[in-house]
């Protein structure tokens, strides 16, 4: 593939969103063919998010079930979207990727890390982005810039303190684990300062893969 796939990880909160919009619209600038992605980006995906965000009734919803339909969203992300987009030659600007399941159902809900890798080497062909922002924020800042939205909280963001201190951790052990392809970068920034940082490695790294 000649392409080039750049992933968004983070908090609810970190402001992953904004800085999906200002890299493609900085890419763009530069006229590179971008693509921005979400999960839930084809129909099937917005049915499964949909439901696994906003399921309240009835018994709960076990930690494998959503695991489960979050990697069956991403496999029809993959196939597609972003796997076309790829072969074309675009880059591919995802807001969140297989570093969240890792996080929010590994860390956060206890389901084993070993699992999870394995169904997405299985199930998704162990496709990586070639380059993860990680937006660090501590949770206390990311729950209040949540709240200063005004907006409905679904499932996984109105979780106990505690699910989502566990899913920053496991952020944290992924960025350390993986320091070539994600770079942490401090959520807590100025937006246009975080762009700015954010820009100028995404192109450096393009530009290195473009000559390889």
């Amino acid at each position: 593939m000649s392409g080039f796939f750049v992933s968004f990880e983070g908090l609810d909160g970190a402001g992953k969103s904004t800085q999906v919009a200002a890299l493609a619209g900085s890419l763009r600038a530069r006229k590179l063919d971008v693509l921005t992605v979400r999960p839930n980006a084809t129909p099937l995906g917005e049915i499964l998010h949909s439901f696994v965000l906003q399921h309240q009734r009835d018994a709960a919803l076990e930690a494998w079930t959503e695991a489960l339909l979050f990697n069956a969203e991403r496999v029809q992300l993959l196939h597609e979207i972003v796997l076309p987009a790829l072969q074309r030659g675009a880059v591919v600007v995802a807001d969140r990727f297989v570093d969240s399941t890792l996080a929010y159902q590994g860390g956060g809900r206890g389901l084993p890390l070993d699992a999870l890798l394995d169904i997405h080497r299985r199930a998704c062909g162990d496709v990586w982005p070639d380059l993860t922002f990680y937006l660090r924020v501590p949770v206390d800042v990311a729950t209040q810039r949540q709240h200063a939205q005004q907006l409905p909280l679904d499932r996984i963001e109105g979780a106990p303190e505690d699910f989502h201190a566990a899913v920053r951790a496991t952020f944290e052990d992924l960025a350390r684990a993986n320091e070539q392809r994600i770079v942490t970068v401090d959520a807590t920034l100025p937006a246009l300062e975080i762009s700015r940082l954010v820009a100028d490695v995404a192109m450096q790294r393009i530009a290195v893969a473009s000559a390889a």
